[in-house]
């Protein structure tokens, strides 16, 4: 609960401001055109990530120094400030340049604290966990973020029919941003509670005397790389359910209200995550990810065709149902083997970094890239192709993996 609650908000809170890209973008980046306000946006967005692996090199490296329960208190209180401060800004109309500027250093703050907080979550779950049983402990931390995503939606929708277009666009989005400062009491409160595991207190105590950060580089660089090709998938699958909602108003002209099912449909099929956690701790994490990403390459292209053809409602849903249980079965396991790749001594630090550096290069800024792609090519079923070259080059990196499935964390 302590690592998934708190996650969850974490998660709602630097993502539901793709889920308004729309009116934030009229808000704080208005220009003449509508596609160059959007991609500002959007670009606002993506820098938030640039500050990611800042904050996973150092929160990682706090919590793998001084606790997982302090450094995840810590980004709670961070991801607030960022959060406080989009709800509050007033507009370009109102104070000019200082909005966007001050936006982006909201963004900054909520990447700086989005960094550190899978490191110090993960290794939470799976230091906690049986050997027998880590896959289903990790899968909670994509279980957390499918609920984000829910939320995120859930909230949208409630706000789109609640509120005329209008006072959406003018003061409504506001309201999403309210709900995410919930974080802070309820994230502290559990958290307060959280006891780091007994191999965490062991290790902690033998190894003090070099920086997480420098270890993690210096001796584990290929497990770097091998995690962030692995993250490839996952976070462009995650970045385009958060893009969802504009893809459908803009490119299939369905109702605002409508196109909140999209992250909706997504966050609920991703609270099965630990049902497929079990079956990879059963039938290894190797066979239950390759599924997943065989699937997402196969189905992506007819899925968005079958959309764009024909944009009801119902097909909104099943387009969506296919995408996210293929994403499901693909991202359930990966946390425990982020977590594998790394000894426990710097877990959170390399966890942290390898995921950050992963989302900054190949997820955040997904939303300014299919918005690119489409209007240059003029095709919205662009989007899948994204989504199939990231599920290709992920599916080759968990074919040369070495799994650990059932074997004791260093």
């Amino acid at each position: 609960m302590a690592a998934t609650v708190g996650n969850m908000f974490e998660w709602y809170d630097f993502t539901i401001y793709a889920a308004f890209a729309v009116p934030l973008s009229k808000a704080f980046f208005p220009t003449d055109n509508e596609v160059v306000s959007l991609l500002l946006s959007f670009i606002t967005f993506g820098l938030g990530f640039v500050a990611r692996p800042f904050g996973a090199a150092l929160l990682g490296g706090y919590a793998d120094r001084k606790g997982r329960r302090n450094a995840l208190s810590l980004t709670i209180l961070l991801m607030a400030l960022g959060t406080a401060i989009i709800a509050l800004c007033p507009g370009y109309d109102r104070i000019g340049l200082a909005a966007p500027c001050i936006i982006i250093l909201a963004r900054l703050i909520q990447g700086f604290s989005a960094g550190g907080e899978i490191g110090g979550a993960v290794s939470t779950l799976v230091e906690h966990a049986p050997a027998d049983k880590r896959a289903l402990y990790g899968s909670f931390q994509q279980l957390s973020q499918g609920a984000s995503t829910m939320l995120s939606g859930l909230v949208a929708i409630i706000i789109s029919l609640a509120l005329s277009p209008a006072q959406l666009g003018e003061w409504g989005w506001r309201l999403a941003f309210g709900v995410g400062l919930l974080i802070a009491p309820v994230g502290l409160y559990i958290r307060r509670e959280l006891e780091d595991a007994p191999v965490f207190k062991e290790t902690v105590a033998q190894h003090k005397s070099e920086l997480p950060i420098r270890v993690v580089v210096r001796d584990h660089w290929r497990a770097i790389l091998a995690g962030m090709l692995i993250v490839m998938l996952w976070t462009v699958a995650q970045y385009l359910a958060n893009y969802f909602p504009t893809f459908a108003v803009r490119e299939l002209k369905v109702s605002l209200s409508t196109s909140y099912l999209g992250p909706l449909v997504v966050g609920t099929v991703l609270l099965f995550c630990p049902i497929v956690g079990v079956l990879a701790d059963r039938f290894r994490r190797k066979t239950v990810m390759m599924v997943g990403a065989l699937g997402l390459l196969v189905s992506a292209y007819p899925a968005f065709s079958f959309l764009i053809a024909s944009p009801t409602p119902e097909h909104v849903v099943m387009t969506q149902i296919i995408i996210a249980t293929f994403m499901l079965i693909y991202t359930a396991p990966a946390s425990a083997v982020l977590a594998e790749l790394f000894p426990t001594s710097v877990r959170a630090t390399g966890i942290s970094v390898t995921y950050s550096l992963g989302v900054a290069i190949f997820g955040g800024f997904t939303p300014a890239i299919i918005t690119a792609l489409i209007s240059w090519t003029a095709a919205p079923v662009s989007i899948a192709f994204y989504l199939m070259g990231a599920a290709a080059i992920s599916l080759v990196t968990v074919l040369a993996l070495t799994d650990h499935t059932g074997e004791e964390l260093s």
